[in-house]
């Protein structure tokens, strides 16, 4: 049976601009004797992370990134790969979701907004979500990010180190990408305390299975640029990727 929350307030902080929301559905009673109270609740307050922000990317044998650069050498050096750095990492953050049982219901507790999260913030908040009184197995926190070319999805900017030189590189990520971590148990006893889940995205997982030959780009004065459409047929290994690079911790004093 899937349940609905009766009442949901979020606040997003990021760069001290705040959002506040509320609202309302209609609530199930689970099969236990302990309905759901709204009205007695715990603030379960999010946060987001990069961890691992230094990774070796490794082009594939078509040699796109030399043909990009102009450089013939860049194809031979294939075997060796490419050192890549993270300067700048920001998502645009478009839900957060708890997903949980809670004896025999299932219960989901979600926030829709539409902001830039900083990733090298550390933390970046990014919600807070009101949790009834309960024990809830089996959990999952979801993130998606979602965004066009123009409003990228994910936007990342550093430099490649090769052959001793350092060439500023920007990956564009546009589509939708639904980031998903797996819980251990909460329970939910004393609704005065805060809760705190912290969510981590490992940046050389996301590249393990970027291959740099799936992408379009461009090399203007020095600076390399590359876009991904990750919901693209050829792109499935960039989804996959990213969807299993988040941890989550929930955790209170």
């Amino acid at each position: 049976m899937k349940t609905g929350i009766l009442h949901f307030c979020g606040a997003i902080g990021i760069a001290s601009i705040l959002l506040s929301s509320c609202a309302n559905t209609d609530m199930a009673k689970p099969d236990t004797n302990q309905p759901i109270d709204n009205a007695d609740a715990a603030s379960v307050n999010y946060e987001i992370s990069a961890i691992n922000p230094t990774a070796t990317l490794s082009p594939d044998a078509s040699g796109r990134l030399s043909a990009l650069t102009g450089d013939a050498a860049m194809a031979k050096a294939a075997s060796g790969g490419f050192d890549i750095t993270w300067d700048t990492a920001t998502a645009r953050l478009r839900e957060i979701r708890f997903d949980a049982r809670r004896g025999k219901d299932e219960v989901e507790f979600k926030l829709k907004t539409d902001r830039q999260i900083d990733l090298k913030q550390v933390p970046a908040i990014i919600g807070a979500i009101k949790i009834p009184k309960g024990t809830y197995q089996q959990v999952k926190v979801y993130a998606r990010v979602e965004g066009d070319k123009k409003d990228p999805a994910v936007r990342l900017k550093g430099f490649i180190t090769w052959d001793s030189k350092k060439i500023p590189v920007e990956i564009l990520l546009s589509g939708k990408i639904e980031l998903q971590a797996h819980g251990k148990d909460v329970v939910v006893t004393d609704t005065k305390i805060d809760w705190k889940g912290s969510l981590k995205i490992s940046m050389d997982l996301i590249l393990t299975k970027l291959q740099i030959g799936d992408f379009t780009g461009s090399f203007a004065n020095g600076k390399l640029q590359i876009s991904i459409d990750v919901n693209g047929n050829l792109h499935n290994k960039v989804v996959d990727a990213l969807e299993n690079s988040m941890s989550v911790e929930h955790t209170h004093d």
